[in-house]
């Protein structure tokens, strides 16, 4: 089951929202927004949760806990 934990603005001129998933087991998903629509990037890897938040924090400019 996955959980949707923070979204974001990412980082610069053409700011996406990015979202960071876990995916439950120590694995979560950093997802954005691409300018073409109905197309997603995203990296999936192992972390603890807080090792994922913050490299959740250095890609966006504020997070929004959910």
């Amino acid at each position: 089951m996955m959980h949707l934990y923070a979204k974001g603005r990412k980082l610069g001129p053409r700011g996406r929202d990015m979202f960071l998933w876990g995916h439950g087991n120590s694995k979560y998903e950093i997802e954005a927004l691409t300018e073409t629509p109905g197309i997603l990037k995203s990296e999936v890897f192992e972390s603890s949760y807080e090792e994922a938040m913050k490299k959740f924090e250095k890609m966006v400019d504020k997070v929004k806990m959910l």
